[in-house]
């Protein structure tokens, strides 16, 4: 009889839920309670042997230190290892020194997480010059999923589309959709991309390639604003493409993002639920528990 138990914060509650159900063993939630002065309370289920925590770190400030106060009241309680699962990890962007007296946010959060839990799993975080997210964590086993094969499986409809083509919207993008379309026999490009500000993108397609009247796909790991989904959709359809859809593992970008998108004549946005949003359907449950079966 596993020993393990799953613990999981209310705004996560489906996903979590939906984990646990392929687990199969006892949920308990986190209660978490706001005092006037912007001070929280965290109370746990105390238990023994090992306890998973589930928290997306989206909107990350609060949560970081609901979940320190979590795993401090776990540990009081007699567990002896903790697994925290992230499907969305923050802060990953920031991995060096920009300017003077930056921040290195990367490694603040992999050292603060460090200390709290035995193992960490997230999936496809938002990585640049580094390869191996183990590196971001001193402290603790780290691993990385890739939701490739989950968005696969949600796009198998199309495999009998002969005009389809997958498209990433920048380099970082490419093994993503490089997975996702050959996964599927699907051709696919990546576009470059050229960023001077949050929103001030502008996107070119590679020159020789005909879109017309092909319908585009574009993967990205992250929608966060949406722009540069806006610019791309734009040059896809001046190019000729037919229809024009999206399709992120994280999206964070609010309702005013997908008006923007959708103007930009983006057709359907689609999305795991790695985050809680309107465009989820693409379940990440079977690839976490997955991960986690040598833990219960």
């Amino acid at each position: 009889m596993s020993n393990s138990t799953f613990h999981f914060f209310p705004e996560n509650r489906t996903a979590a839920l939906a984990l646990c159900q392929r687990l199969n063993i006892p949920a308990y939630p986190i209660e978490v309670h706001k005092f006037p002065d912007g001070e929280s309370r965290i109370q746990i289920h105390p238990t023994k042997g090992t306890a998973i925590v589930y928290m997306s770190l989206d909107n990350p400030n609060e949560k970081l230190v609901h979940l320190a106060f979590a795993a401090n009241a776990l540990r009081e309680s007699g567990v002896q290892r903790i697994i925290l699962v992230s499907p969305y990890l923050c802060y990953m962007r920031q991995d060096r020194a920009f300017h003077p007296g930056e921040a290195i946010s990367q490694q603040v959060i992999g050292s603060f997480l460090s200390t709290y839990f035995d193992r960490f799993i997230t999936v496809d975080p938002h990585l640049h010059r580094i390869s191996v997210l183990q590196s971001v964590f001193p402290e603790c086993l780290a691993e990385s999923l890739s939701a490739a094969q989950p968005i696969s499986d949600a796009l198998s409809y199309l495999s009998e589309d002969k005009n389809i083509v997958f498209v990433g919207p920048d380099e970082e993008s490419a093994q993503w959709v490089g997975a996702i379309a050959n996964s599927l026999a699907k051709p696919f490009i990546v576009a470059k991309k050229q960023r001077r500000g949050d929103r001030n993108i502008s996107v070119a397609l590679p020159e020789h390639v005909d879109f017309r009247n092909v319908h585009a796909i574009i993967i990205d790991d992250v929608i966060s604003s949406g722009a540069t989904i806006c610019r791309c959709a734009e040059m896809l359809l001046l190019a000729g493409a037919k229809t024009v859809e999206a399709v992120a593992v994280h999206i964070l970008c609010k309702n005013e993002d997908l008006i923007a998108m959708k103007n930009s004549g983006v057709s359907r946005i689609l999305s795991t639920d790695s985050i809680g949003h309107e465009t989820n359907c693409i379940p990440l449950a079977s690839l976490l528990a997955a991960a986690l079966k040598e833990e219960v």
